[in-house]
């Protein structure tokens, strides 16, 4: 099988420029031929299995791309990372917050995993980012250790710019658990 470096290519461009080997193998790319384009400075090995095609630009997405490729399409950016890109709050997080389905090993401690299932009305796209709604981001963070405090300025954000509606959000509560309802309603009445 031949080498299809212009397939390769979309796909990178697709990924914020990264590929992992087994996408690179199904395309043609043996091992000698990938540790060629990573000798070559063509390719930058990212971590094991990961690589990054250096001609292609480089993006604020692109340490959010780098796992999300890694994890091959099935994590999700979530809780303080999601709150971050959509520009709620001022968390900073520390890692990077992924989503995953099915329990997994984080691949570095710069990864902080989730082990959830997400339905798709749950998450929506950012160029190669797969990534929970406000809403979701909203539930998500209410459920874990975040303060009040932090939860109440994700809300107010969110309501204020306009990605989530008061109303929605408070009756979004009724199928949450209560703990997670009472620091929502919290936010909400913070936020009003």
């Amino acid at each position: 099988m031949a080498s299809d470096y212009e397939s390769l290519e979309l796909l990178a461009l697709r990924q914020c420029g990264f590929v992992t080997a087994l996408q690179a193998s199904e395309l043609g790319f043996g091992l000698a031929l990938m540790d060629e384009m990573a000798e070559s400075g063509a390719w930058t090995c990212e971590c094991r299995g990961l690589f990054r095609l250096e001609r292609v630009r480089h993006t604020a997405l692109d340490e959010f791309a780098k796992w999300c490729t890694w994890f091959a399409g099935s994590a999700t950016v979530s809780h303080y990372s999601a709150a971050d890109l959509h520009g709620l709050g001022h968390l900073q997080p520390r890692f990077i917050h992924l989503s995953v389905a099915h329990p997994l090993a984080a691949p570095t401690r710069q990864v902080a995993l989730h082990r959830l299932p997400l339905a798709d009305d749950e998450c929506e796209q950012i160029g190669p980012i797969r990534i929970t709604t406000p809403l979701r981001t909203v539930h998500d963070l209410a459920s874990g250790g975040i303060s009040q405090v932090l939860l109440n300025e994700v809300v107010a954000d969110a309501v204020a710019i306009g990605r989530l509606d008061a109303h929605e959000l408070y009756l979004s509560c009724e199928n949450a658990s209560v703990d997670v309802a009472v620091r929502v309603e919290l936010a909400l009445a913070a936020s009003l």
